[in-house]
C-alpha cells in the first residue's frame, strides 16, 4: 500500500503580556489620627490604602486575616467638603452666601453635596436627591431677568441641572453680591442653584468605589466625621482626629511573561487584521484563567518585524521540521 504524503503548514509566534500593576497592603498596629497615618504611609510605603477592585479587597482581607485582625482601621478615604464648584463652568467657589444662623454648610447625616437657597436668598447644603423648585440662568441675558425660577415640577438637583441645560444655560450661578440680590428677588420658596461638591473619594482623588458602606454609614455624627475607616470589609466615617490602626499600600510593578503560540491557517498570519483577531482570542482565554482585565498583551516581533515563523509537519513520521 502506497502512503500518500502531505504537508500541513503551521506557524509559531510569541505573545508577551505584562500583568497589571497590583497593590500590597500592610496593616500598621500603631494608633494614629487619620492625617498622621497618611504621613506615615507616604513616608514608608505608597499611601494610605485605596481599594479600587475586588482583587484589592481580597488582598486587604488577606492581610487582616494573616494578622488575625478584626477591628477598625483607617483607609485612604475622605469626604472633600471644600470642593464646592459651579455646575456651569466648574469654577471653584469664590463669592459665598451661606446661612450662618443655621451653621451652613453642615453636611447633616453625611449626604449633603448640593446647594439650595432659602426663600430669603441664603444658601444651605442638602442631599442631591431632595426634590425642590430650582433656578436656571440664561448666559445670553445680562440683566436681572437672566434668572428663571421653575416651581413645577420640583426636581432633584441632577434633573434640575438637565432641565436648565436643555431649556436655558444651566442651574443658576451667583458670583457677586449684585447677582445674589437679583437671584433672591425671584425666590418664593427654597430652590436649587448650580453649586455642588465632590462626595467621598480616595486619597488619589478618584471616586469611592468597590467597598460598600456599613449599614447606617456615613452619618457624619456630630457634623465632623470626614475620614473613612474599614470594619468587617465595609466602610464607615469617623472624626479624623480619632486614633486607629491603619492600612498602607505599596504599588507592585507589573510582571512580564511570554507564551509561545502555534497556529494552523491557510491565511496570511502576518496580516494585521488576522493578528488582531487572534490576539483578542488569546486575551479572552487568558482572562478566563484569571488574568486581570487591564493586563497589556502584545505580539513579540522577530527581527525584520514579523511575528510568525513557518513550521512544517510531515504525517508519515509525525516529526517536526522548522524552516
Amino acid at each position: 500500500m502506497t502512503m500518500t504524503l502531505f504537508q500541513l503548514l503551521a506557524f509559531a509566534g510569541f505573545v508577551g503580556f505584562v500583568l497589571s500593576e497590583s497593590r500590597k497592603y500592610y496593616l500598621i498596629h500603631e494608633m494614629k489620627a487619620w492625617n498622621d497615618a497618611l504621613a506615615y504611609c507616604r513616608a514608608s510605603h505608597t499611601d494610605l490604602a485605596i481599594i479600587k477592585s475586588s482583587d484589592d479587597m481580597v488582598r486587604l482581607q488577606n492581610e487582616a486575616q494573616r494578622q488575625r485582625f478584626s477591628s477598625e482601621a483607617w483607609i485612604g478615604l475622605y469626604n472633600d467638603i471644600n470642593s464646592w464648584r459651579w455646575s456651569f463652568d466648574n469654577e471653584p467657589l469664590g463669592f459665598e452666601n451661606w446661612d450662618s444662623i443655621f451653621q451652613q454648610p453642615n453636611n447633616r447625616d453625611g449626604h449633603e453635596e448640593c446647594v439650595a437657597a432659602f426663600w430669603y436668598g441664603r444658601w444651605y447644603d442638602a442631599p442631591c436627591d431632595t426634590v425642590l423648585p430650582f433656578v436656571c440662568f440664561d448666559d445670553r441675558n445680562f440683566t436681572a431677568s437672566r434668572y428663571i425660577y421653575i416651581s413645577k415640577p420640583p426636581m432633584n438637583w441632577s434633573d434640575a441641572q438637565s432641565y436648565c441645560r436643555q431649556h436655558y444655560t444651566d442651574l443658576a450661578i451667583i458670583k457677586n453680591s449684585i447677582e445674589s440680590v437679583a437671584f433672591q428677588n425671584i425666590l418664593t420658596t427654597s430652590a436649587w442653584l448650580g453649586l455642588f461638591r465632590d462626595s467621598w473619594k480616595w486619597i488619589n482623588e478618584t471616586n469611592m468605589s468597590t467597598i460598600m458602606w456599613a449599614p447606617g454609614q456615613p452619618d457624619n455624627k456630630n457634623d465632623n466625621e470626614l475620614c473613612g475607616f474599614v470594619t468587617n470589609s465595609q466602610a464607615a466615617d469617623a472624626p479624623c482626629s480619632d486614633t486607629k490602626p491603619f492600612f498602607c499600600y505599596s504599588d507592585i510593578t507589573g510582571r512580564k511573561q511570554t507564551i509561545r503560540v502555534k497556529i494552523q491557517s491557510k491565511q496570511d498570519v502576518n496580516d494585521p487584521a488576522f493578528k488582531a483577531a487572534i490576539l483578542e482570542k488569546i486575551k479572552e482565554k487568558l482572562m478566563d484563567h484569571g488574568m486581570p482585565e487591564n493586563t497589556t498583551v502584545n505580539w513579540l516581533k522577530q527581527p525584520g518585524g514579523v511575528v510568525f515563523h513557518k513550521e512544517e509537519y510531515n504525517n508519515n513520521n509525525d516529526t517536526e521540521k522548522k524552516t
